[in-house]
Formats: C-alpha cells, sequence, structure tokens
C-alpha cells in the first residue's frame, strides 16, 4: 500500500482527513499530534514520529501530510501535490466536511490501486535486483580473490620447487667436477708411475752394459 493516511489541516485545524491502513495504530490521531510539531519552514519536508515518516506539503497556512511507505518518495509528493489541487478545486464548490473526506477516500484509492501499488512493487523489485546485483558481484570479488589466493599458493610452490632444483643441479655439477678432479689425479699417478717405473729400467740397462 503506497499512501496509508492523509490529511489537510489550517494550523492544528483538521479539514479533512483519511485513514486506509489496517493497522493497529489510529494514524488520523497520530497525524493530529504531529501537526503542531511541524515546522513551517520549506515546501516540502518529511518529519518522523511515532516510528512513523510523515510527508508534508506547506501551501500558505494549509498542511497537506500523509504516511506513506517508504520506498516511494517521489510518488508521494507527487500524491501530495495532486491532493492540494484536487482539495483546492473541490472547496471552491463545497466545503462540506463529507465530500472532502470522499474526495481524499477516492484519491487514496485511485493511487494505491492503479498508480501507487504497481510501482510501488516496481521500485521494489527494481531494489530487489539491484541488491541481487550487488550479492552476485559480491561472490564473484570473494571468488576472485579465492583465485588469487590459490595463484599465489601456486606460485609460492613453484618457486620452492625452483630453489630445490637449483640446489639439486649444483650438487650434481659439484659431484661431476669432483669426479672429473679424481679422474685426472689419478691420471697423473698413473702416468707418474709409468715415468718412475721406465726411469728404473733404463738405469738398470745403463749398470748391466758398464759391467
Amino acid at each position: 500500500m503506497l499512501i496509508l493516511s492523509a490529511a489537510v489541516a489550517r494550523g492544528t485545524f483538521v479539514l479533512c482527513e483519511y485513514d486506509a491502513s489496517t493497522g493497529a495504530d489510529d494514524l488520523t490521531e497520530i497525524s493530529r499530534k504531529v501537526l503542531p510539531k511541524i515546522p513551517r519552514t520549506g515546501a516540502i519536508r518529511s518529519y518522523v514520529y511515532g516510528g512513523h515518516t510523515f510527508n508534508y506539503l506547506l501551501d500558505k497556512d494549509l498542511i497537506f501530510l500523509c504516511i506513506a511507505a517508504p520506498t516511494a518518495t517521489e510518488l508521494v509528493f507527487e500524491f501530495l501535490n495532486e491532493f492540494r489541487r484536487t482539495f483546492e478545486a473541490v472547496s471552491r464548490r463545497s466545503n462540506r466536511e463529507v465530500e472532502l473526506a470522499r474526495m481524499l477516500r477516492d484519491l487514496i484509492m485511485r493511487y494505491n490501486m492503479e498508480n501507487g501499488g504497481g510501482r510501488v512493487e516496481q521500485v521494489e523489485r527494481d531494489l530487489e535486483e539491484v541488491t541481487d546485483v550487488m550479492r552476485n558481484n559480491l561472490g564473484k570479488v570473494i571468488e576472485r580473490g579465492e583465485r588469487i589466493d590459490s595463484l599465489l599458493d601456486k606460485t609460492s610452490a613453484l618457486k620452492a620447487e625452483s630453489v630445490s632444483f637449483r640446489s639439486s643441479a649444483k650438487r650434481y655439477n659439484d659431484d661431476l667436477w669432483w669426479r672429473d678432479q679424481r679422474g685426472k689425479m689419478f691420471l697423473g699417478i698413473v702416468a707418474m708411475a709409468a715415468i718412475v717405473i721406465l726411469t728404473w729400467f733404463m738405469l738398470q740397462s745403463l749398470q748391466s752394459l758398464t759391467v
């Protein structure tokens, strides 16, 4: 329901009012209590009292007041402007309270059934869609964060494997170098031994010739 209750007053004197709500609160009584509290500055304002948001429009000494759904502020002030125009037109013909109340009742019913209801539902659907989009985006951000964490873990693992491979390659190269050095040392010892043996045989041969 778009418009729950509405009234028009001159100062604190109520000219006509209508309560379309089905709740336990007497909104007309609450509206009467709010009237003295409304500041007389600005053309269109909102005022919170007793857990309800009162939207009002000031026109000279008249106050057009309504309690409406909180999700349709634009429609509410559209209603208040039409309420003012209709009240002025009807009050020129008759100031009877019954006719003014009937006018207000019909206006509230029309906004709630034809204009207000569908547009409020559309606003609520739009809000739900925005909420769903935000929820999906948040989920994607979280998922993206998890993927980034996974990539970071894989990067760390690859870095550790690279360090391990580098250490293994260094040890392997060191082993090859020592093997090469040992091979060279062995060949050097064999060559020295061969030279010593050849020298000994040559000395023995020279000694036999001199004898």
